[in-house]
């Protein structure tokens, strides 16, 4: 595997990392919204019938926004070591290839 394709699969992974608590709760908090007109609120269970009373799960996962506190400076700290990593595999790659005259 090219050292490219390992660099970008990382970036993907740590991006992940970083928005997937936002990303889950931004998109469970829509289709709650837009496809079932179900309300979400952070400060009680609001009933939501879609085949069973759904509104814990929406809150659940809408709860999920506070763990962004954590994942985004981690990810904050995985990209910068990505990103001394990625620096340092580029010097040693444009060192090592031979000269084109």
């Amino acid at each position: 595997m090219r050292a490219r394709t390992v660099f970008i699969m990382l970036l993907v992974l740590i991006f992940l990392v970083a928005f997937g608590p936002a990303l889950v709760a931004l998109i469970s908090q829509t289709i709650a919204e837009l496809a079932f007109g179900c309300q979400v609120d952070l400060n009680r269970v609001i009933p939501c019938i879609i085949d069973k009373d759904d509104g814990q799960t929406f809150y659940d996962l809408g709860f999920l926004i506070w763990y962004s506190y954590l994942s985004i400076p981690t990810g904050g700290v995985l990209f910068a070591i990505w990103l001394v990593a990625a620096t340092t595999a580029f010097i040693v790659r444009r060192r090592s290839a031979p000269a084109k005259t």
